[in-house]
């Protein structure tokens, strides 16, 4: 259903399709996420999920079909319909054991509420502000790269936090020419420093190679007190909301990624957990913020951070998929046009790679906020409900 929805034809086939595979997403990661054994009403809901996505992605491969009785119109139909189909074989146990009564009721509810995030990114739409960068000058450019390098291989803590902070003033620069005047993201780093000194007192001669940061012997205090420091450092490089206008997203958000999983899992991972519930509200308007304003980019990067904020092996790999499929939105977005197979491969892989990130930052965030990944959930709704243009396979990649 992923590599299909990245070829369908019209923007009505698309949207029906990124519809059925929110469903069914969020019903596969409930059923990995939820506890066993499973309530007369996890059944009502999960089922009419799976409902939902089997009956979505038959209306999409009808629009396609429709639009253009060609192979290029009728195989990503197929494909569409096969998918389909194994979703219905996934769901039969689920859909079975649900009450009729509830399954019918949830149907109904998951409907409406589907239909209001759909409206919500057809009527409230923001200026598009795409994670545009301008060219810059080199010496930005090499920053940028020299920072990401030095947070995914730097064997110490104080290389991997000098990289996040080099990176970001770099990304600055990089993304000034939207509209970034105040410097308030990479400020926003400076704080490692801090971090790196009182880590430095708590080592003591041991260092603070990175291999050894889980046997720091840092107290419950000290936990939550150093979490919001790498929490707000590594925002400070998503490019959401607030802060869209500060960095390009795509190009950074990897640099914070990294500074969570390298460091802050390591180190504080119950300061994470305890700071968790007040972050994940402003990842989740972040997302909503870049649905309604048409940067699929920033929707990527922002259920990243579901995924890291879960902080389990899933949601990391979740977030590993993300980030790079931001990236070569972006990137393809900026550049020339190749072709139309250039175009059709890569949206396919972007789409297949988001997906399936996807689905792992989803069921890592319902293991940790099951409210709140809901809402980023809907995000992706509202973002199938932006009055998107008619996409020509010459390099665009639009959904």
């Amino acid at each position: 259903m992923l590599l299909a929805s990245a070829l369908l034809p019209g923007v009505g086939a698309r949207r029906a399709a990124a519809l059925a595979i929110v469903a069914g997403g969020l019903a596969m990661a409930g059923l990995q996420a939820g506890a066993t054994p499973r309530p007369p009403g996890f059944l009502a809901v999960d089922g009419a999920l799976f409902v939902l996505a089997v009956v979505l992605a038959g209306v999409s491969a009808v629009l396609a079909g429709r639009s253009d009785r060609t192979a290029a119109s009728l195989v990503p139909a197929g494909a569409m319909v096969v998918g389909a189909g194994a979703v219905a074989w996934r769901a039969r146990a689920v859909a079975a054991a649900a009450p009729v009564g509830p399954l019918v009721l949830a149907a109904a509810v998951l409907v409406a509420l589907g239909a209001a995030c759909f409206l919500i990114g057809r009527s409230l739409c923001l200026a598009a502000g795409q994670d545009e960068f301008s060219p810059g000058p080199r010496t930005a450019w090499l920053g940028l790269l020299a920072g990401t390098l030095a947070a995914a291989a730097g064997s110490i803590l104080p290389l991997v936090a000098g990289g996040v902070i080099v990176a970001a003033w770099s990304g600055w620069v990089l993304r000034r020419s939207g509209g970034a005047r105040v410097p308030l993201a990479p400020v926003l780093t400076l704080p490692l420093l801090g971090a790196w000194w009182l880590l430095a007192v708590i080592a003591g001669p041991e260092g603070l190679a990175v291999g050894t940061l889980p046997v720091l012997p840092t107290s419950p205090a000290a936990e939550r007190l150093l979490a919001p420091v790498f929490l707000l450092a590594a925002w400070a490089t998503a490019g959401l909301w607030p802060l869209h206008r500060q960095v390009p997203a795509a190009l950074l958000a990897p640099v914070g990624a990294l500074l969570l999983a390298r460091v802050a899992v390591a180190i504080v991972p119950d300061g994470l957990e305890h700071w968790r519930a007040l972050m994940m509200p402003v990842i989740v308007l972040g997302i909503w913020h870049a649905a309604i304003s048409g940067r699929l980019a920033g929707v990527a990067v922002g259920l990243a951070w579901v995924g890291l904020l879960g902080a389990s092996r899933g949601g990391l790999a979740g977030a590993a998929l993300l980030l790079p499929a931001a990236l070569v939105t972006v990137l393809a977005g900026h550049a020339d046009a190749r072709g139309r197979w250039w175009a059709m491969g890569t949206r396919a892989v972007a789409a297949l790679a988001a997906g399936t990130g996807g689905l792992l930052a989803i069921e890592s965030g319902l293991g940790a906020e099951v409210v709140y990944t809901v809402l980023a959930a809907g995000g992706i709704a509202v973002a199938a409900g932006h009055p998107w243009p008619e996409r020509s396979d010459e390099g665009a990649l639009t959904p």
